[in-house]
């Protein structure tokens, strides 16, 4: 009896291992942010960052949206992953290129996006979409100040390789943006 069980668990992954060989770990593509830009200045000091998404958007799934046919539905690239999830890549690109404090400060930049995706206009042309606003939050996350984010650029290519190069160039734009008007902010009386 214990024979005709082993056999059928063999089987079974024999099976299993066999259903799965068509699709190989290598055909997936894993893309992040690239490599960042380094910081033309020293970032404020006292100054943390801290980047939130929807819960949809946080994951590895690279999503993107047909806005031509139907642009309520959220689709998900089957062989294109992130590296490690949006909030992770975005946050980490956003303390090296501002130079920003990576643990507790007594000002939190709060970075809230609603969109990070591709959208596609028509099928063959789409852009990086980055939605939200920035909060500078002073001592017991007091908003200071808001930003809001808009941005959107154009993708090279009308597949997952070019919106994961597009949500990086949007995330430098991003970048960019918040350096401006962080120096432009009272961060002394963000700190007290």
């Amino acid at each position: 009896m214990n024979a005709k069980i082993l056999l059928a668990v063999v089987a079974a992954f024999l099976v299993a291992a066999c259903a799965g060989a068509g699709r190989s770990r290598a055909d997936l593509a894993i893309y992040d942010l690239g490599p960042a830009l380094l910081p033309s200045s020293p970032g404020p000091s006292g100054v943390a960052v801290e980047v939130r998404l929807p819960v949809w958007l946080d994951g590895l799934a690279m999503n993107y949206r047909l806005n031509y046919a139907d642009p309520l539905r959220v689709h998900g690239y089957a062989q294109a992953r992130w590296a490690a999830s949006p909030v992770q890549l975005l946050q980490q690109r956003l303390r090296q290129q501002l130079a920003l404090a990576a643990t507790v400060a007594p000002c939190t930049l709060r970075v809230e996006l609603d969109d990070f995706s591709q959208s596609f206009a028509s099928p063959a042309a789409s852009a990086a979409v980055l939605r939200g606003e920035a909060l500078l939050l002073g001592k017991g996350l007091a908003p200071q100040a808001r930003l809001p984010v808009q941005i959107d650029v154009p993708a090279a290519s009308a597949d997952a390789a070019g919106g994961a190069a597009a949500l990086a160039a949007g995330a430098d734009r991003l970048a960019a943006a918040l350096a401006g008007w962080l120096r432009d902010q009272d961060l002394a009386a963000c700190r007290s």
